[in-house]
């Protein structure tokens, strides 16, 4: 499969960062263990791929003794802020309300989550 093109991290690089951004710092071993595939990647698969994501920025390292510890410079919500961005506006022409009228119609919410939804939109 051809490598993906962009500046948006692949889909194995998420998986990472997800993990980091859940807990960091963390080391290669550390990443590893907190990976629910199973089988779970190989060791060198993890550090190949740490490394390439810390060459695009999304990561970071400091040492503790002789190990290296992984961070994201990446924040979560301003990753989810575009993705969100451009998902409404290749699918719903811009249109956050379509969006979110899709979402909640296909959704099934139970009450206390209709009655949350309800008191956000009030408050807005």
């Amino acid at each position: 499969m051809p490598r993906p093109t962009g500046n948006r991290p692949t889909e194995h690089e998420l998986s990472i960062l997800m993990i980091l951004w859940r807990k960091s710092p963390l080391s290669i071993a550390e990443i590893l263990e907190q990976f629910s595939k199973h089988p779970a990647p190989a060791y060198s698969s993890i550090l190949t791929a740490v490394r390439l994501m810390e060459k695009k920025g999304y990561i970071r390292h400091s040492k503790e003794g002789k190990a290296f510890l992984y961070s994201p410079v990446l924040k979560q919500e301003r990753y989810q802020r575009t993705e969100l961005k451009k998902i409404t506006d290749r699918f719903f022409g811009g249109s956050a309300f379509a969006l979110a009228v899709n979402l909640v119609k296909d959704e099934s919410l139970n009450a206390t989550e209709r009655a949350q939804l309800k008191k956000i939109l009030e408050n807005l």
